[in-house]
């Protein structure tokens, strides 16, 4: 287990366990994510319970959800945080961390909705065109979940759009629909 911590009181928390490390650092810093790194570079649980503003839950997202293991669990607490403005939110916020992860809902079901417009496109709010992270592309997100004050998000075991699979009709008799014998994806 591995905490990191801004608060430099923390450099002298001891654990009797040696599988516990403190790191002490800004979490969104190069430098600090390469000392957490040195001490593990695959988790399968990652929670953010940082400075709660706006901008550091998406770079700590962003930078850190590559760490999950396919399967993972990366965790976003507090975020009642984001619909205040002192916090970089509002619930008008169109830049928002909350509002970033509203369109990852669309982004998980792109399937439907990629012959219209590309991921690129869509998340433009947040990133230059063509500079959305690969694993937001590739489909690592699997699901995302909005409960009171956190957001869940697991990691896929597989990158993939096709979170469905391949759709598959048979018979030649609809009962209540004629048209969906006609549709074909």
């Amino acid at each position: 287990m591995i905490g990191c911590d801004i608060d430099q009181r923390c450099s002298v928390l001891q654990y009797d366990d040696p599988r516990v490390h403190v790191i002490v650092g800004d979490a969104n810093q190069q430098s600090t994510m390469n000392r957490i790194k040195s001490i593990c570079d695959k988790f399968d649980l990652i929670i953010d319970d940082g400075s709660h503003q706006s901008n550091d839950i998406l770079n700590s997202f962003i930078r850190y959800f590559d760490l999950l293991k396919p399967g993972g669990i990366y965790v976003i607490e507090d975020t009642h945080t984001l619909y205040s403005s002192h916090w970089g939110g509002g619930i008008l916020n169109e830049f928002s961390a909350y509002n970033f992860f509203k369109k990852i809902v669309d982004v998980i079901n792109v399937q439907f909705w990629n012959s219209e417009l590309s991921i690129d496109v869509y998340l433009r709010t947040f990133f230059p065109l063509g500079k959305t992270p690969s694993f937001i592309k590739e489909g690592w997100i699997e699901s995302i979940e909005f409960r009171n004050s956190l957001i869940v998000i697991r990691k896929s075991i597989v990158g993939t759009n096709e979170k469905l699979g391949q759709r598959v009709i048979t018979g030649n008799i609809a009962q209540v629909d004629n048209q969906v014998l006609t549709v074909r994806l």
